[in-house]
């Protein structure tokens, strides 16, 4: 049984826990025992975040900490799953894994390239496991999505359309949303996760164009294209909308001859040929329990990580720069 402590109890640790309750239902030999944060108040308040504002323990009871090397002195873990803002998370990963500990990161990696290089030199001269949250490689719509794709029934992929709509996030500790430098704007936060996807999809894009506008903080919402030799991709991500607005994802996949839209737990199937149809997916264990049980399975033995490497959340890192370095230079095409 590997026992595991969250740094960080904001927002997205919500969602990291409900996965592990999740997965500790279906005899997933993983034990979330602790909780640290430096703010006590955390342990009783419910965030509600753009995911999900359900926010209740389901009665489960863990051992809190408002300092890190308590818990590690009084806790016999295995694992700590970060949860820290995002120019936190180099700092801790490096540090965790040097003291002997397995690290599971929420995304990004870091905030460049060079953390994420850190990072991963970190875990190699440990020998622990270091993962990283890019959560949609564990999510039930995009495992379908996949292999539809992949299945080929339906011709190769032409055209996509990606988009991630939230209010500007107002539940992170000392408002580190808001600041560009601590968390790399909405490219680097929201996109992130597209851009991924599109990377585990389709691999590496010839070049990217992005545009973006300051209207709430820097980097509000953004603008991007990206370029393959045969599929055209429009991706947007904003947090510009309103605070009564809720989350909303949606993507849509045109290909030779049918389209594919995702939202919420349903993969929806238009073939040029025949009726339309959804395919409903379970909505739980959620991504983040997927992930976890994976990240699990990585240390105990049972298998090889060739599904997200550190280095796999590295790449995705890259690109987001790239991204931006396009709308720094007001949509300039580069070249990856």
């Amino acid at each position: 049984m590997l026992k595991v402590g969250i740094l960080g109890y904001g927002g997205i640790a919500r969602s990291h826990r409900k996965g592990y309750e999740q997965i500790a239902e279906l005899g997933a030999p993983v034990e979330l025992v602790a909780l640290c944060d430096i703010d006590p108040a955390r342990f009783e308040q419910e965030i509600a975040i753009n995911i999900s504002g359900d926010d209740k323990k389901d009665g489960k009871t863990y051992r809190t900490y408002t300092d890190l090397e308590d818990m590690l002195a009084n806790e016999e873990l295995d694992v700590v799953d970060i949860c820290l803002p995002t120019f936190l998370h180099c700092e801790y990963a490096c540090k965790l894994l040097k003291r002997g500990y397995h690290v599971q990161c929420e995304k990004p990696m870091g905030m460049n390239e060079e953390e994420c290089k850190m990072m991963i030199a970190a875990a190699e001269e440990s020998g622990k496991k270091l993962m990283i949250g890019m959560c949609l490689r564990f999510d039930a719509v995009y495992d379908k999505l996949k292999e539809l794709i992949e299945g080929g029934a339906y011709g190769k992929v032409q055209s996509v359309y990606m988009e991630r709509l939230s209010q500007m996030p107002r539940w992170g500790f000392d408002g580190w949303y808001h600041d560009y430098a601590r968390s790399g704007g909405v490219a680097m936060d929201l996109q992130i996760h597209d851009v991924d996807m599109l990377r585990y999809l389709f691999g590496e894009p010839k070049a990217v164009s992005a545009v973006t506008n300051d209207a709430r903080t820097k980097s509000t919402t953004v603008h991007t294209r990206l370029f393959y030799d045969d599929i055209l991709v429009t991706a947007i991500a904003d947090w510009g909308q309103a605070k009564t607005k809720k989350f909303k994802y949606h993507a849509r996949f045109n290909l030779e001859r049918a389209t594919i839209e995702i939202g919420g737990n349903t993969v929806s199937v238009f073939p040029d040929e025949g009726e339309p149809f959804d395919i409903e997916v379970p909505a739980k264990p959620n991504h983040m329990g997927n992930e976890s049980w994976f990240f699990a399975r990585t240390i105990l033995g049972e298998i090889e990580n060739t599904k997200n490497r550190p280095e796999d959340a590295m790449g995705t890192v890259r690109l987001v720069k790239k991204i931006v370095e396009s709308a720094d230079h007001g949509g300039k095409i580069l070249e990856v």
